[in-house]
């Protein structure tokens, strides 16, 4: 049966790139995987594509979606814009393989309310102080935007005991917390 991973951390974790190595996991194993897009109101950026990046959709549009029930989780943040999850898609794709949500932990109680056996992983740092390193490290963000996001990742990590399993992501070392991640997937 084809499974609906959620895989959650905070900004700095590296979920990007363990789910990168996930995906070429699957890929050496021959197996079926889609990461999920999500839908979002805010407006599309050079380079990115509708479909490809995000599913760009207008604000009304959205609001009508919501309800709807469309969703299998939605958010909006303090841009004002929405990002969500659209559950007709989900559902597609797990009919050809496994399905991978890269969101929060809002997002992933929403799905947990409204989708039952999804498997939940929460991608933790070493430490805080090497989730400050790396977020500092890379060079993108204003002080007052690393503190937000610092003290968002301390009330996450507070709150990662929700989660089925807690794959710690080590410094250098993403294809090892994604090859525990598949074992997980493919012990459950």
């Amino acid at each position: 049966m084809n499974k609906l991973i959620i895989i959650s951390g905070p900004s700095g974790a590296g979920k990007g790139t363990v789910v990168k190595e996930l995906l070429k996991i699957y890929e050496e194993n021959k197996d079926s995987v889609y990461l999920s897009i999500s839908a979002t109101t805010r407006d599309i950026r050079e380079g990115e594509v509708d479909g490809v990046s995000y599913y760009f959709i207008k604000e009304e549009e959205f609001l009508s979606k919501i309800k709807e029930g469309d969703f299998l989780e939605y958010n909006q943040y303090g841009t004002g814009k929405y990002y969500g999850t659209l559950k007709s898609k989900v559902l597609e794709h797990l009919k050809t393989g496994d399905v991978i949500l890269e969101i929060d932990i809002n997002g992933y109680k929403q799905v947990m309310n409204n989708y039952q056996g999804a498997l939940g992983i929460f991608i933790a740092p070493p430490s805080i102080e090497e989730l400050e390193n790396r977020l500092r490290g890379r060079g993108t963000e204003t002080e007052e935007n690393i503190k937000k996001r610092l003290e968002t990742a301390k009330s996450e990590l507070e709150n990662k005991d929700i989660y089925k399993y807690i794959v710690v992501n080590e410094d250098n070392k993403s294809r090892e917390a994604a090859e525990e991640i598949y074992k997980i997937i493919k012990n459950n």
